[in-house]
């Protein structure tokens, strides 16, 4: 039996695509048959775009595990600036797991040359954390049209949330005189992440983050690329400068996929996270604009918890500017920060990507200290060994008993193999 994805039909409706396809042999193990189909809402008309387009998302979402399965993806017919691009993107991936093969290879059955006339167009993938933000100001004498996933971070049951976050998304756009483009999409649901997290485990990352969200997220421009004649989407860096993790989404990926004439950059990737604070602060400062942030990863309903490891960065990294994070979109009381500088010291387990950020608003505090003079409730933070940020008690005893249930769990699984 052949090792192949298959697109047998590709639909366009007004604002709506959808694909059903096939797999057989490997790939079917790690493909979400519950989804019959893959499907795309676009809140901007998108009815006259050719199926060489439109299959661009299904493809960019299935490349990953075409390779690493060493399989075939067959398609109708595609783009052929987007066809062309896939060896160099995929070189990406190859420099970035060079312990993994990467093989595959795409069959199709018609290229098609899709070379429009740009517009002085641009578009921002647009969730509204600090990366989206910074990203957003860079760019905003483009007015850049703002897009946004639903089915990424927001699951699609989560209606409440996706409330919150779309409100958030109309209000910025309001505040900027932005359009926006809201996509609904089970891209994240057609594959089998836990299973695709084991066959890529000796990679040291899952999945979504390692192997699938950049292409995965910038292929949903396709249809607005190609309606609106756009010259340059951004994405905006989740990779920072000096970072040394693997990232599916990063400059040696990203910036060499196309969409017929369109371009794509991941912006920023050579800033820090703090870089890009200060870039939101200042802004902020000068224009009077009003920015409200949504980086919780940890909240359901689309909004920051303010009780988890990110909304604790980006409010000390806000503190560090001098800016009150409750005019950023954080909620808490005095009684709730006493709490919040405890955990860091105290509770929080720190990984060493986490560590180097929070040495980078460290700095911050350092470098602005004569504007947070009257803030004594962060005074520990100035000499505070970030190094050593896991040793203390409490910490040490969870990071043991941690390495205690996995060495059990591998015992266990050992024995359960005899």
């Amino acid at each position: 039996m052949m090792n192949r994805i298959k697109v047998q039909s590709v639909i366009i409706t007004d604002n709506k695509v959808d694909i059903s396809y096939i797999a057989e042999g490997k790939c079917r193990e790690y493909l979400n048959f519950d989804e019959a189909t893959f499907w795309i809402e676009y809140s901007i008309p998108i009815k006259n775009i050719p199926v060489s387009i439109a299959v661009i998302p299904f493809c960019a979402n299935v490349l990953p595990l075409v390779w690493l399965l060493d399989a075939t993806l067959e398609v109708p017919e595609l783009d052929f600036a987007f066809y062309n691009s896939i060896e160099e993107f995929k070189k990406g991936y190859i420099k970035m797991y060079p312990t993994l093969d990467f093989a595959g290879k795409v069959q199709v059955g018609h290229l098609v040359n899709h070379n429009y006339d740009i517009q002085d167009q641009s578009a921002v993938f647009f969730s509204g954390g600090v990366d989206a933000f910074s990203t957003l100001i860079a760019h905003i004498e483009e007015s850049p049209i703002l897009l946004t996933l639903w089915g990424a971070d927001v699951k699609h049951e989560d209606i409440g949330g996706w409330k919150m976050v779309s409100n958030h998304i109309v209000n910025t756009a309001l505040e900027w005189d932005l359009e926006t483009c809201f996509i609904k999409t089970n891209f994240r649901k057609i594959v089998l992440e836990t299973a695709l997290d084991q066959l890529v485990k000796k990679a040291g990352y899952g999945y979504w983050y390692g192997f699938q969200h950049g292409i995965g997220i910038i292929s949903h421009a396709a249809p607005i690329a190609f309606t609106r004649k756009i010259r340059m989407v951004y994405l905006a860096s989740s990779y920072t400068k000096g970072g040394q993790i693997a990232c599916a989404s990063s400059p040696t990926i990203d910036n060499f996929f196309r969409i017929s004439s369109c371009q794509v950059r991941n912006d920023q990737s050579d800033w820090t996270r703090q870089d890009k604070i200060i870039n939101i602060c200042n802004y902020v400062k000068e224009k009077g604009k009003h920015v409200q942030l949504r980086v919780c990863w940890e909240s359901e309903g689309g909004g920051n918890c303010c009780h988890c490891e990110k909304c604790y960065r980006t409010i000390f990294g806000i503190l560090a500017e001098g800016e009150n994070p409750l005019e950023y979109g954080f909620s808490y009381t005095y009684n709730d920060f006493q709490n919040i500088c405890k955990d860091i010291r105290t509770k929080l387990i720190f990984n060493d990507v986490y560590i180097e950020l929070w040495k980078n608003i460290q700095d911050r505090f350092i470098a602005n200290k004569y504007l947070l003079k009257d803030k004594s409730e962060i005074d520990w933070i100035y000499s505070y060994n970030f190094e050593h940020i896991n040793r203390t008690f409490y910490k040490s005893t969870i990071i043991l008993l941690h390495k205690i249930h996995h060495f059990m769990s591998h015992v266990k699984a050992q024995l359960w193999r005899k």
